[in-house]
């Protein structure tokens, strides 16, 4: 048995290459990855003929299974696998085809060389045997390098798409088509930054899951023409691009619609549509400002907050104390945090964004005209001067007051 076991092997040696090539060409033909990758093919080619020559070795007890390890090639090999995030089962895959060849072609010369069945029987299992073992062995190391290196390449990829992104932000100079195919996102056209935040009493995997599948979801809901960019900050934060292709504006009845229908654990404030490279700074920096309101207002409030509804708001949340202070000169009585100064300031917030109309003020509160004149009234005696007369203070103040709530009002 040994005799004809050293006999397929020394013609494996003299017909290594064609043997090597007959098995890179089956593994092209059935992993659908492998066929259209240049240097995936290198790999192959400069490994096969190598890992079937050990092979041989170890079918004639040349050297033992346990001091063999994968041959350069190989760990290539499993280490572009990962950085081209193809499945680590195309790598398994791969030496299960291997295997397959190897002994399929051992099983042919042995039915040439063999008349014995006892002999080929013996021969078929011990070379089915130490064969499976050293695939088996290489296997589970290359699968221990293919997880290490995808672990590693998408934390280097990840620190280098932040990298980019901080630079975009920073005004830095960067390049565009380059950076576009890193982050796999196009800059030519409109976007919607938006800024995702989860409650830090969850766990990191929960808030992770929740803050992408947000973006995601919202995107979706929008209708926007391709998956946003999303990047985590953090274990309970995001930022994220909407693509809006040529689109300057978003449905305004449909984001009000998923406003008024999100359920998520997950906090958004939006930007404003804006146009290029410039566009994703400004739009990003409007959804941070919108953020830190609603942060600074310390509500529940609205899951979704948009900068367009905030105004002059975003600008006066960075000294809080000055805020509070210029509210309560602005708004008197009406500044104290309690029901009766609530009802009066929604009352003359909505008389103020009405141009100053009785009826359509009635109309959006659903109160009657002459109720509305009566607290306008009680408004402007309590204030000690006429509405319109300070109309662009009051505008801002009762702004501050309504998405700043408490941490602006006065307590009593």
């Amino acid at each position: 048995m040994r005799e004809i076991v050293s006999a397929i092997t020394a013609v494996a040696d003299a017909r290594l290459s064609e043997i090597a090539g007959a098995i890179v060409a089956r593994l092209i033909t059935e992993i659908e990855y492998f066929a259209a990758d240049q240097p995936i093919l290198d790999q192959l080619n400069a490994g096969a003929a190598h890992n079937f020559a050990i092979t041989m070795e170890i079918l004639r007890h040349d050297i033992e299974i346990e001091q063999v390890g994968p041959s350069g090639p190989a760990t290539e090999l499993a280490r572009l696998l990962a950085q081209r995030d193809i499945p680590i089962t195309a790598l398994e895959h791969a030496y299960r085809l291997y295997q397959d060849s190897v002994v399929r072609w051992c099983l042919q010369e042995l039915a040439l060389r063999s008349e014995s069945a006892t002999v080929t029987a013996g021969a078929a299992l011990e070379i089915t045997t130490l064969v499976s073992a050293h695939v088996n062995l290489i296997a589970q190391q290359l699968l221990s390098t293919y997880e290490f290196e995808r672990d590693a390449w998408r934390s280097r990829r990840s620190a280098s798409r932040s990298a980019r992104i901080n630079d975009i932000l920073a005004n830095r100079p960067v390049e565009v088509e380059p950076t576009e195919k890193l982050l796999g996102y196009h800059f030519g056209q409109f976007h919607l930054g938006i800024i995702a935040w989860s409650d830090r009493t969850q766990s990191p995997e929960v808030g992770l899951a929740h803050l992408e599948s947000a973006a995601t979801a919202l995107a979706c809901q929008l209708g926007t023409c391709a998956p946003p960019l999303f990047e985590a900050r953090d274990e309970h934060m995001a930022r994220a691009w909407l693509p809006l292709g040529n689109s300057e504006t978003v449905d305004s009845e449909r984001l009000s619609a998923v406003k008024r229908r999100w359920d998520s654990p997950v906090i958004v404030a939006i930007g404003q549509p804006r146009d290029g490279v410039e566009g994703f700074v400004r739009t990003h920096n409007e959804a941070d400002l919108a953020r830190i309101v609603v942060q600074a207002s310390e509500s529940s409030g609205p899951g979704i907050v948009c900068a367009s509804d905030l105004g002059a708001v975003t600008l006066m949340c960075n000294d809080l104390s000055t805020t509070r202070a210029w509210v309560a000169d602005i708004l008197g009585p009406l500044g104290v945090d309690d029901t009766a100064a609530a009802q009066l300031r929604a009352t003359l917030r909505e008389f103020l964004r009405t141009g100053g109309s009785y009826a359509a003020t009635a109309d959006a509160l659903h109160m009657h005209k002459n109720s509305v004149v009566y607290r306008l009234k009680k408004i402007e005696d309590q204030l000690g001067y006429p509405v319109r007369d300070h109309r662009l203070d009051l505008e801002n103040a009762l702004e501050l007051a309504f998405w700043l709530g408490a941490a602006v009002l006065r307590q009593e």
